[in-house]
């Protein structure tokens, strides 16, 4: 009976160090990671003295006056579900438009041929070249022609707008991969190219349609800029303004920096549980068309 030669010790080892080190690296990067999140929401349960005083301890006594605080607004002058709910109708108005413009733009530049379609994919990919806030002045006397300042509806069309170049790009390398077949059966049957697109294109790209909303959802709940100049007045701010309504006043020996780190942890949980539930559809959102 021949019996196989069994490899040196040593060399199965070496063999173990790359996977070794890549875990180890991963390990450290998730620790990198998570030292921000976990600081975050202990500093949140500790009072300003203790955050003063000794900012990397735990708290000798957890704090839930900080919370208590934010949630009934007595600072921010309105409660903290007020931001929460504008925020809400703010990201779910933008990807209600985002989806509707961008599946039915990403399908006509991927399955049409018509004048100019070339130079209309080269224009959206070049508008991701440019930096958004240099749009940003024209914006605010645009919106305030229209009337759309302080305005929700105002912001779902801005960021819309913001966030439709990258979805479509995003969509079209989807279409560009859809079967054909299943189109072409169906016009055979007697539907249109439109009812094609509603009734079975459509229905088959609910993990696309959903991977492209996730990816909008986070920046458009986490957005700052456009939302600070478009929007002054307390009763429409969104949760990003919310924070800023939590800093110190001007030339006064106070600290809020309990109320700070609170708010901000209420922010960020909602992302967290989006992101744990659905972190199998962001990285196939994240790497939609990627062989295209």
């Amino acid at each position: 009976m021949i019996q196989t030669q069994q490899p040196p010790l040593w060399r199965s080892i070496l063999g173990r160090i790359p996977k070794i080190l890549i875990f180890g690296v991963l390990i450290f990067w998730f620790l990198v990671e998570l030292y921000p999140i976990v600081f975050m929401f202990v500093t949140s349960l500790k009072s300003d003295k203790e955050i003063l005083n000794a900012p990397f301890a735990f708290p000798a006594a957890i704090q839930y006056s900080n919370y208590v605080q934010v949630w009934i607004g007595d600072r921010a002058n309105q409660p903290y579900i007020s931001f929460f709910a504008n925020s809400v109708v703010v990201t779910l108005g933008t990807l209600i438009l985002l989806l509707f413009v961008a599946s039915l733009a990403g399908y006509a530049l991927a399955r049409g041929s018509f004048p100019g379609s070339k130079a209309v994919q080269q224009g959206f990919l070049l508008t991701l070249a440019v930096p958004v806030h240099v749009l940003l002045i024209p914006m605010y006397f645009f919106m305030g022609r229209l009337g759309l300042r302080n305005n929700l509806i105002g912001m779902m069309i801005v960021y819309a707008t913001l966030g439709l170049p990258f979805t479509i790009i995003l969509m079209r390398a989807y279409f560009l991969s859809f079967p054909r077949e299943l189109e072409e059966q169906a016009m055979i049957d007697g539907c249109s190219r439109l009812g094609t697109f509603v009734r079975i294109v459509l229905p088959v790209s609910r993990g696309a349609l959903a991977s492209v909303a996730i990816v909008n959802i986070t920046w458009v709940w986490s957005e700052l800029f456009f939302a600070l100049v478009l929007l002054n007045k307390q009763e429409v701010r969104t949760l990003p303004l919310a924070i800023s309504a939590y800093k110190p006043a001007a030339m006064a020996a106070e600290a809020v920096v309990g109320q700070q780190f609170a708010i901000m942890s209420l922010t960020t949980l909602p992302l967290i549980i989006f992101y744990f539930l659905f972190q199998r559809h962001i990285r196939k959102g994240m790497t939609a068309g990627a062989l295209r």
